[in-house]
């Protein structure tokens, strides 16, 4: 069959069974297709959940712990001990200003957690509070230039792990990793924010 027809084929019966579709997705849900086909999905020494939204979960978690593996054993040699370490400073450097609470909220860490790793770089002289200008009574955390040096090492380590990590894949692939994943991230950061309010 001409490849041609066969693509209008494909697109005309993803279209009848998803009339709200536009092409992107039909590109996506024929992506997709066509891995399932080509490979059956595996963990290394480990079963595989019984539905798909379980094996994703599963997936996300497992990639996240062993890249969180890798990038701590390549912080130590800058001085960081933890990924959330990195994630405050990170946070620190990319909004100014921000009270204690703000930082840990932002990060999905518990009150005695978040305030643990920010003893800790304080200890460490990587970040400094500041009375607030207006309200006395509120601290601001800023970054110490140590702690500007640290975060510019740990993104030089963490590009390695990355690349050890994603390597594989092609741009366009991890493009496209982004745009199917960051819409479920800040759904569930409103949520998570919303519930803790409660």
């Amino acid at each position: 069959m001409n490849k041609t027809v066969e693509l209008i084929n494909l697109w005309a019966k993803y279209e009848e069974e998803n009339p709200k579709g536009d092409i992107s997705q039909f590109c996506q849900a024929y992506l997709v297709k066509q891995e399932q086909t080509a490979e059956k999905v595996a963990f290394w020494q480990s079963p595989i959940p019984p539905d798909s939204a379980s094996v994703l979960t599963k997936l996300l978690g497992r990639i996240a712990k062993l890249h969180n593996l890798y990038a701590v054993g390549a912080f130590k040699d800058c001085g960081i001990s933890s990924f959330d370490e990195f994630l405050y400073l990170n946070s620190l450097a990319n909004t100014p200003n921000l009270k204690k609470t703000d930082v840990i909220l932002a990060n999905f860490n518990e009150l005695s957690s978040g305030l643990l790793i920010l003893d800790r770089l304080k200890k460490a002289n990587l970040i400094v509070e500041q009375s607030d200008e207006l309200d006395k009574r509120t601290k601001r955390l800023v970054m110490t230039q140590a702690g500007v040096g640290v975060l510019a090492a740990c993104y030089q380590k963490l590009t390695e792990v990355n690349e050890l990590c994603f390597g594989g894949l092609a741009e366009d692939q991890v493009h496209l990793c982004i745009q199917l994943l960051q819409p479920v991230e800040a759904s569930m950061a409103k949520k998570w924010l919303a519930d803790k309010k409660k």
